[in-house]
């Protein structure tokens, strides 16, 4: 069984007065990402020496002990305390077959396990995907008090059709949950993991979006919305304004003021996957901010680590240069209409 929740639920404001805050972070990595995973870490305890305390925990999918002795030294230069928590058979866990895919590792799963697999004292947390770059503190953030919501998250940019295929209405909010601020004791109380398990049963192990439609089709209706600048993922930078709602169709979302301070001013910086762009470890990344994750990379261990090679399929290269071809409001009306309708509509049929 796992563990009932503790204490009472908060009431609802910032968090005032208060001497000291042990920041709570939370990563979840496979051997194959542990170096991006270090850079990220190395970003995020650089920008965040203020802090009075800072615990790391890494939901740990089989990091090799080299590069264990890496991530420590990370740790270890900033005076920090780091974690490592071994992920157990999630598909036993689960009670099914989990599917993933080549952009996603089976690690990503182990959040939804997070109220077992930390200690019991742990009632918040910062969880972070490893493809992220710390831009500025997140003392802010991890100070928001959450109240009765299960967590705190960036709108992700998407069209009802995805939103309906994990159960939720198009008023509903739906993250992208990579950067989570989450409410462990509020998580224990509502005894979420069995509720995240029976999804996935629902959809026989193959949610859309992997763990992310778990997460939003269980708590979608229990999420505060938080700033852009918390989550500035790839598309934002891809496209202008205009082209990113015609392209996504998303039926309510931030105004183009709020994504440009977010823009300009991030504390995250999210390298999702985009078939416009690369991602910084890969070669020829043109992203606004790879020459920042080349600067974490230099001061990790990982710096003489050669960039990767770009392993994209032809057709996926043959369909980005035809898209790159045709004329710029043509391509986003068609990107849109495969991204906003055609991929929900497939998605639902698999799962059916």
């Amino acid at each position: 069984m796992l563990l009932d929740g503790i204490k009472n639920l908060m009431d609802q404001k910032s968090k005032t007065g208060v001497e000291e805050i042990e920041m709570n972070i939370v990563y979840a990595s496979d051997d194959n990402y542990a170096d991006i995973l270090g850079t990220s870490m190395l970003s995020l305890l650089e920008n965040n020496k203020e802090s009075e305390s800072i615990d790391v925990y890494i939901l740990d999918d089989g990091i090799k002990a080299d590069n264990k002795k890496k991530l420590l030294s990370i740790a270890e230069k900033y005076n920090r305390k780091l974690i490592f928590v071994s992920i157990p058979n999630l598909h036993a866990l689960a009670g099914v077959e989990i599917h993933t895919n080549e952009r996603w590792s089976l690690s990503t799963f182990s959040r939804l396990f997070l109220e077992g697999l930390l200690p019991q004292e742990v009632e918040q947390v910062i969880y972070l995907d490893c493809d992220i770059l710390v831009n500025s503190s997140l003392e802010e953030m991890y100070n928001t008090d959450l109240g009765d919501y299960y967590c705190g998250g960036v709108a992700d940019c998407l069209s009802d059709g995805h939103k309906a295929n994990v159960g939720l209405s198009s008023d509903d909010y739906y993250i992208n949950a990579g950067v989570m601020l989450i409410s462990l004791k509020n998580w224990r109380k509502a005894k979420l993991c069995e509720k995240f398990i029976s999804f996935l049963n629902k959809y026989g192990g193959n949610t859309p979006y992997v763990d992310q439609g778990v997460i939003n089709g269980i708590i979608g209706k229990n999420i505060m919305p938080l700033s852009l600048k918390y989550d500035v993922y790839t598309a934002i930078f891809d496209f202008s304004y205009n082209d990113l709602i015609k392209y996504r169709k998303p039926s309510k979302y931030y105004s183009e003021k709020e994504v440009y301070d977010a823009k300009e001013n991030p504390v995250i910086i999210h390298f999702t996957t985009s078939f416009l762009s690369l991602r910084p470890w890969i070669e020829n990344c043109n992203h606004p901010y790879v020459s920042e994750w080349l600067r974490y990379k230099a001061m990790s261990p990982w710096a003489d680590a050669p960039l990767r090679k770009d392993n994209r399929s032809k057709i996926k290269k043959l369909a980005i240069g035809i898209y790159k071809l045709l004329p710029n409001s043509v391509a986003v009306c068609l990107a849109g209409f495969l991204h906003a309708n055609i991929v929900p509509m497939i998605r639902g049929w698999k799962r059916k």
